[in-house]
């Protein structure tokens, strides 16, 4: 338990990281900029995101709150699976611009949603 402070700090700053990222990313997309085939662009969310999912496991075991278990963290899950699906669909396999831009509003919302229960824990 001596270390839940240090890990719930890095999981908000990499939750953060993953937001700002993300929206770099889209507007990088809708712009046709090049930065998005960078190498670094390409792994370091990939990176971020295990750091993300890595401290979520760890602060759920030792605060023994279990998804499913507690109302609030399923649906976290669960709009977390939403935000990895849109995402996807919203960068890379996403048809049309049209399509990219609705998933990438998704992938906001659920993100956003994510955020907000993550602060008010209903």
């Amino acid at each position: 338990m001596e270390h839940y402070l240090l890990v719930k700090n890095i999981h908000i700053a990499t939750a953060v990281l993953s937001l700002v990222g993300f929206c770099i990313r889209g507007w990088w997309m809708f712009n046709e900029n090049e930065l998005l085939q960078n190498k670094f662009v390409k792994i370091f969310p990939h990176i971020n995101d295990t750091i993300l999912l890595s401290c979520a496991i760890y602060l759920s075991i030792i605060s023994t709150l279990y998804p499913f278990m507690v109302g609030w963290l399923g649906a976290k899950v669960l709009l977390l699976i939403g935000y990895i699906l849109a995402g996807t669909i919203a960068l890379k396999r996403g048809k049309t611009r049209q399509v990219r831009a609705i998933s990438f509003i998704l992938a906001i919302f659920c993100v956003g949603t994510i955020f907000l229960l993550a602060i008010f824990k209903p």
